[in-house]
């Protein structure tokens, strides 16, 4: 088992914790042909949402986040029709990250910063703080056929 399946697997381990502990349920799907890792239950409303995870060390300063996967065959990026959230494990901060698709869709990659910038910009800046709580903007909200998946709670 190579470095990069490792890192995968405690990333999605880290996830799957996080998100438990916060009281999501998390169902894991079966093989390995489909482009998400998690599917994120909603308990509250019935929602399913699909959940692509990523493995990351960031420099303390900021979170490189990338959009696709990468192997010697094949180069994929996700899109909001793939997947509903991007959960990035990041071993520097030991957190867990959350970006929805209406952020992260058509992009190859993005950046969470974790400290001002040294130029300091303050326009258009996404602070990984932001992002440690998988909350649906308010446009996203669940609706009768908003998200791709429907469950009726018990």
């Amino acid at each position: 088992m190579g470095d990069t399946t490792t890192k995968g697997e405690i990333g999605e381990a880290m996830v799957v914790a996080d998100l438990r502990k916060r009281g999501f349920g998390v169902a894991i799907p079966f093989g390995h042909d489909v482009p998400f890792d998690l599917i994120l239950y909603r308990k509250e409303t019935g929602t399913l949402e699909r959940v692509q995870v990523k493995y990351t060390e960031s420099d303390g300063r900021a979170i490189r986040v990338m959009n696709q996967s990468n192997s010697a065959w094949v180069s994929y990026r996700y899109t909001a029709s793939d997947v509903d959230w991007l959960a990035v494990y990041d071993a520097t901060t030991d957190r867990c990250y959350y970006i929805h698709s209406s952020v992260f869709d058509g992009m190859s990659q993005l950046i969470l910063r974790l400290a001002p910038p040294a130029n300091n910009q303050r326009r258009f800046i996404r602070w990984a703080r932001d992002y440690l709580h998988p909350t649906l903007p308010d446009r996203q909200r669940p609706g009768p056929g908003r998200l791709p998946f429907r469950f009726r709670p018990e």
